[in-house]
Parts: C-alpha cells; structure tokens; sequence
C-alpha cells in the first residue's frame, strides 16, 4: 500500500473527517488505489455525519437535492451523474460539438471554488518546446486540478467526458480551470501538439481532442472563435463544447484553429481538458495501462 494512502486509512479509522474526505477523493479518482465509487460515497458520507463541512457540502453536489447526510447519500446516483447529454453537430469542418446543459449549475460553482484560488498566468506550449512559457498572445489564467484539489464530483464530471467523447479517462490530461477577466484573451492558436514533439506524441498520444465546460455566462463578448470556419460560439452555463484537432485519419486539423475572445463585461469561467490518442501516465498513477484509440474514432467522431 502507497505510504500516503496508509496514512489516510489509519487517520479515516480513527474518525478523522478531514481524512475520510480526501481518502474518498483518492478512492473516487483512483489515486494510489485502485478506483472504488462506492466506498468514496460510503467515506463522503461518514465525514459529513459528523457535521464536517466540505464533505456535506460535496455531498449535496453530487445528491442535487438537499437534506441530511443520509438522504444526500442515498440520492447520489452515479449511473445519472456519468450520462452526457446527445451532442449537436456545429460544424463538421472543425469538427464540433456541442453537449446542452452538460455540468449544473451547482457542479459549476463547485469547480470553480476549488481551483479559483491558485489561479497563476496562463501559459503556452511554443513550436517543439516541451515545457510551457508566457506568451503575448495569451493574458487569461489558469490553474491545474491536480491530486490536492480533485474530489468525487470531479471524478464524476471527467467520466461524463468519457462518455461523451468516446475517449476513456485514463487518456486525459490534467484538467485546467481557465479564467478570462474583462479584456483577457486567448489568440487564435491550435491545440494539436506540433511534429516536434515527436518523442511525447509517440509515447502519450497526440492531443486529438479538446473539451471546454464552460463554468459562468454572466459576461459580454468571450467567444470561442473557429476563423477558419466563421463560427463564433457563445455558451450558456453548463454547456461544454468538443472539437477535434484532427482529422478522420488522425492528422492534426489546421482548421481546428480557434481563439478564445475577450469579454468586455464579467468574468469567463471554463474547465478544459484535453483528451491522448494514448493513455497518459500519471505520477499519480504509475503505470496506467490501456489502449490506443481505434480508427473508428477518428472516422466517427
């Protein structure tokens, strides 16, 4: 057993609730054990009968009700909470997607909430570099949802990726909170990664897929921008957006270009996370094994 997992255990055992709550985090995401749904409901529900705060409100999240620990556990349902919305087809040159009301409101504030606070300048990956950089081209923020800030609802949202996208959680990267304050944009630029990353494509996938949850609406301007294409796309809260970066044989698409405009009223919330052709390995989770995409799913995206 991972020492760090161990040490969760034995506190969670003593009744420590804080413990419990990020044992569940672990148990929910499959972080130094592998993955039980189940029991991380079953220790969110023991740190909130006894009135610890977080795991309360947490549950009420993921119960989309109200009421006291009990209900709250006996209304989660995962089977609903994995269901992604059909898609609407927006364009099919980029290939775009559009999933209506995909995260609630209450999921979006949530996430909001935990990342919000280690919010650091948004970078960019130049050419064949592999380590990111400030760009002029790039004034939003951002901030990682690493181990220390995932929880259940998290784990829950990134399984309805899955099944939305047709690409299975182990082959996403680390999902980004972005944040875009009046006048802050993101220039027309495209996710795929570039022929001189050969050696991360070859061993990781090549990025063939993005998808935004977009967080808040309350904000003028901010589209998401296909120039190529002519579409400007304006979401309401709780919507998310797929497009590919490649195209049916999986060769990066360059009309995949896109922007994400200023606002020029309110501030622009998104979860982005990018989706491997191949699973990517965690230092979370060493050894993460799966396979490949198919070529169906660059065909039938």
């Amino acid at each position: 057993m991972d020492s760090r997992l161990a040490g969760l255990v034995e506190a969670a055992k003593k009744g420590n609730p804080q413990a419990r709550t990020n044992l569940a985090h672990a148990q929910a995401l499959g972080v130094f054990t592998p993955r039980n749904l189940d029991a991380a409901l079953d220790n969110l529900a023991l740190a909130a009968s006894v009135g610890w705060p977080d795991a309360m409100r947490e549950l009420q999240v993921l119960a989309r009700t109200s009421g006291n620990w009990k209900k709250l556990r006996a209304s989660v349902n995962p089977k609903t909470l994995r269901c992604a919305p059909s898609p609407k087809v927006l364009l099919q040159r980029p290939r775009v997607r559009v999933f209506e009301g995909f995260a609630t409101p209450s999921e979006c504030d949530w996430l909001i909430e935990k990342c919000r606070h280690t919010l650091k300048p948004a970078q960019v990956y130049e050419n064949s570099a592999t380590e990111p950089t400030r760009h002029e081209g790039r004034s939003n923020s951002e901030a990682a949802f690493e181990f220390e800030v995932s929880d259940v609802v998290l784990s829950l949202i990134r399984d309805r990726i899955a099944r939305a996208s047709g690409i299975p959680v182990d082959h996403f990267e680390v999902g980004m909170l972005l944040h875009y304050k009046p006048g802050e944009t993101f220039e027309r630029h495209t996710d795929f990664l570039q022929s001189g990353m050969h050696e991360e494509i070859e061993t990781r996938g090549q990025r063939v897929a993005t998808f935004l949850t977009y967080l808040s609406d309350d904000y003028d301007g901010g589209e998401t921008e296909f120039p190529e294409a002519g579409l400007k796309f304006k979401a309401r809260k709780g919507d998310a957006l797929m497009f590919l970066n490649v195209d049916a044989d999986g060769a990066p698409d360059p009309m995949s270009l896109h922007a994400g405009l200023p606002t020029t009223r309110g501030e622009k919330w998104v979860l982005s996370q990018w989706l491997r052709g191949k699973p990517v390995n965690s230092h979370h989770t060493p050894g993460v094994t799966g396979s490949p995409l198919p070529a169906e799913w660059y065909r039938n995206a």
